[in-house]
């Protein structure tokens, strides 16, 4: 494990307000991040400053962790329609571990590794938002294309969330790189992508994930524009038809009581939009302008 400086250290002991329990709004500024943590009550969010704005990165309910506050954390659980049995799971971004939680309570036997560039981010997690690593739910600090090339193990999921913000780093979005996640993928395995649909990146995200993955599945997320693609590396079975997948109910753990309701998450399953696609571009390590598209806005006159 990475050693702090003594002044991060300071920075984050029990003399705020926030860590002490009490509702607060704290700014922090890393290499990698521009970071607000506001606690109002038992509600503590992770925020991300950038470009003027703040994008919800998290958030924690501290009088019952295991609620999934931020609702496309829900929609995650998708991935258990295409692989019920996740015992291996790999994420890249660990936010506040509004998603780690539950799984580590419903999977106690699972492994659920984390990768997070920004050691604040994991320091922030831990102090402010209470989350406690384990054996089961270990976090490394490092970049995870970086993690995904040198790690040689196979995992039944392997989920993509990190942004900065709304921006997601460019070499994480090319087919090189997810063809690397997709060699990672146990014969069964599942990909899934946070997804922002409100710009055209959006579109030349699902055109390079297609470019890998032949079959393809959209969870659509009520509220904020997100969408999740969950992907697999096999052309039979057949796993784009929600008809033929396992019953809700069979699916549902005493965890998820009250928490998660897999008939919503079901009932999210999107169409792929053809027509926007085909005009995507696949994005590649040679031509990733993620930027410019994810400033493109899908509404702009003349796209």
């Amino acid at each position: 494990m990475r050693r702090f400086p003594f002044a991060l250290l300071a920075a984050l002991s029990c003399l705020s307000t926030a860590a002490c329990g009490q509702d607060a709004v704290e700014h922090f500024d890393t290499t990698y991040n521009s970071l607000t943590v506001e606690r109002r009550g038992d509600i503590v969010e992770l925020r991300a400053r950038f470009r003027g704005s703040e994008a919800l990165e998290s958030a924690v309910d501290l009088s019952d962790p295991l609620r999934l506050v931020v609702a496309y954390t829900r929609s995650l659980y998708g991935a258990l329609f295409l692989q019920p049995q996740p015992k291996r799971v790999l994420m890249v971004g660990l936010g506040g571990a509004g998603f780690h939680r539950l799984f580590a309570e419903a999977y106690p036997q699972a492994l659920l590794q984390t990768v997070e560039l920004d050691p604040m981010v994991f320091e922030l997690c831990r102090n402010r938002m209470q989350f406690k690593p384990t054996a089961n739910t270990p976090v490394s600090i490092m970049d995870g294309r970086m993690f995904i090339k040198r790690n040689r193990e196979q995992w039944d999921w392997l989920i993509l969330d990190a942004f900065r913000g709304d921006f997601v780093p460019p070499h994480l979005k090319t087919e090189e790189f997810y063809r690397e996640c997709a060699a990672r993928l146990s014969d069964r395995g599942v990909f899934v992508s946070n997804l922002h649909a409100t710009s055209d990146l959006y579109f030349s995200d699902l055109k390079t994930i297609q470019a890998v993955f032949p079959q393809v599945v959209l969870f659509g997320v009520d509220g904020r524009g997100n969408v999740i693609a969950c992907a697999v590396k096999y052309r039979d079975p057949v796993i784009t038809d929600p008809t033929k997948w396992p019953a809700p109910a069979s699916l549902s753990l005493p965890a998820f009581a009250g928490r998660l309701d897999l008939e919503k998450v079901r009932a999210e399953v999107i169409p792929i939009p053809v027509n926007d696609v085909a005009r995507g571009r696949v994005l590649s390590d040679d031509f990733a302008p993620v930027e410019f598209l994810n400033a493109a806005k899908t509404n702009n006159v003349g796209r």
